[in-house]
């Protein structure tokens, strides 16, 4: 009788763990991803898929921006449903590459494994964004005089505002 009353609220935590669980390791993939795009954005190793699912303005990108993308989807392991801007931000005193930065910011929406977490975390953006300073060209169709964005379609709605 006891077990009967219990039962349901051990469930609950042990199911509550495995979806907190899961949750963290997506943000780690994410993080990871991006800091792993990030870095090979700044000394120039593209890659050279330019088809991985890319949507929103960066479908109409150059293929290098493409390329920075798709490396970075493949480096976070969690298919399409991550969606990927890449901002290279240039000192507007400075006329060099040298002057440049590369962000890189990741989304993806959270699903719940099990259902019985959708009304809570269901739909909730798992965010990062990671900044890294230029030590390559990007070549001439990235290095900017200005700020330049590429953004897929941000699943959660929010245009990229907290990028």
């Amino acid at each position: 009788m006891e077990f009967a009353i219990i039962a349901p609220l051990l469930l609950l935590l042990l199911f509550g763990i495995i979806e907190f669980g899961l949750t963290f390791n997506d943000y780690q993939s994410i993080r990871q991803g991006a800091r792993e795009g990030a870095r090979e954005a700044v000394v120039k190793n593209y890659g050279t898929v330019t088809s991985c699912g890319i949507n929103g303005d960066a479908a109409a990108a150059t293929a290098d921006v493409q390329r920075i993308i798709c490396q970075t989807k493949a480096r976070t392991g969690l298919g399409n449903s991550v969606r990927v801007a890449v901002r290279v931000v240039a000192d507007p005193n400075a006329s060099t590459w040298k002057d440049n930065s590369v962000q890189i910011c990741e989304t993806r929406l959270v699903n719940s494994i099990t259902g019985l977490f959708t009304p809570l975390v269901g739909g909730l953006p798992l965010r990062t964004q990671i900044t890294m300073r230029a030590e390559k060209s990007m070549g001439a169709s990235i290095d900017p005089g200005n700020t330049t964005t590429w953004d897929e379609t941000d699943p959660s709605g929010d245009n990229w505002s907290w990028c």
